[in-house]
């Protein structure tokens, strides 16, 4: 029997986008279908909360309802529909992540153009009520603050920050939102996406200028609540030379291992991960047929690996094998114009 599964992939405005794309993906044979769209502006962003049965993007814009600044929106879904619900004002121009802290209620939103980081109140049925937090990160030598991405810390008791202008990473507390902690990184690195392994232990970043992941201890009651372990390039040894900017940073399913993303080298490093040290190693790089890889996702089992192209306009879908750690391109794919964002529910 035949195993699909919906994906949403938002895109940005450009080519004749329609905005969200809902589409089934038949995880066995890799074959992609689109069965709706809900129109958006720039949807660049997107974060699907199972407690309520809703998708939220950011918009990705200058400019929301005449004022200047991107915005945020929640959506309804409705079997293969989307239902919008709302939008927020965003207050800064190109909002790119979105998260949520799902126990307190709380939407995450990362400013990129502006360094802000906002959070929201989300009501019951799913709409994004009124803002509750608006952190504006200032550099006293007059650098500009780009916020990339906020998380919640699998404790939950902090919100960690990627500066990609500063070149920090700080801590929040999630309750009080005061400020915990500040790492300061290698000037230049450009800290981009954060995850944490399976069990909490250790903090993933990966840079987009200086391509690298960074392996961080998290110890959150120690005075230095994150303490580098590991740098390794995203980049694979094969002599290019052009530029390169580091993406998306996932694990795998199984813990096992951890994938990031480079455009302009256009693929996608695999490395295993170490689950007593955290530390990793490089497994290998899959090189894509397409320009700008800006994200991607796993499906829940592990076995599929789906991936939006940006530039060349699709979205493609790869068997992973666990036992190798290696992708497989399924040779199915899809036009979508400007895919920025792919998650599953």
């Amino acid at each position: 029997m035949e195993k699909r599964i919906k994906c949403y992939v938002g895109t940005n405005s450009l080519r004749n986008s329609k905005g969200i794309y809902v589409l089934e993906v038949n995880i066995q044979t890799g074959e992609l279908e689109i069965v709706s769209f809900a129109e958006a502006d720039n949807s660049a962003y997107l974060y699907i909360s199972k407690k309520r049965n809703c998708l939220y993007a950011v918009m990705e814009s200058l400019e929301y309802q005449g004022l200047a600044g991107g915005g945020v929106a929640a959506y309804r879904i409705e079997g293969e529909r989307l239902t919008f619900l709302n939008s927020r004002y965003a207050y800064g121009g190109w909002p790119c992540h979105l998260s949520a802290d799902e126990e307190r209620d709380t939407i995450l939103v990362s400013v990129f153009r502006n360094g802000l980081l906002l959070l929201y109140d989300l009501e019951a049925d799913g709409r994004i009520g009124k803002e509750k937090l608006i952190q504006r990160h200032l550099d006293p030598n007059g650098t500009a603050s780009h916020i990339h991405a906020a998380i919640l810390t699998p404790d939950q008791r902090y919100l960690a920050v990627a500066d990609c202008g500063l070149d920090r990473i700080y801590f929040y507390d999630a309750d009080t939102y005061r400020k915990a902690f500040e790492w300061e990184g290698p000037a230049g690195c450009g800290p981009r996406q954060l995850t944490f392994s399976p069990d909490g232990k250790y903090l993933y970043m990966v840079s987009e200028l200086s391509c690298q992941v960074f392996v961080f201890r998290y110890q959150p009651d120690c005075d230095e609540m994150i303490a580098v372990r590991q740098k390794i390039s995203t980049k694979r040894e094969d002599g290019y030379e052009g530029l390169n900017f580091a993406s998306a940073i996932h694990f795998h399913p199984s813990g096992k291992y951890l994938l990031t993303g480079n455009r302009g080298h256009n693929s996608i490093a695999i490395y295993t991960v170490d689950s007593g040290s955290g530390l990793i190693s490089l497994q290998g790089h899959t090189m894509l047929a397409g320009d700008h890889c800006r994200e991607f996702c796993f499906t829940e089992d592990g076995s599929m690996l789906i991936v939006g192209i940006q530039h060349t306009d699709i979205v493609q879908t790869f068997f992973f094998d666990a036992d190798k750690g290696s992708l497989t391109w399924s040779g199915k794919e899809i036009a979508i114009p400007s895919p920025s964002c792919v998650v599953i529910e």
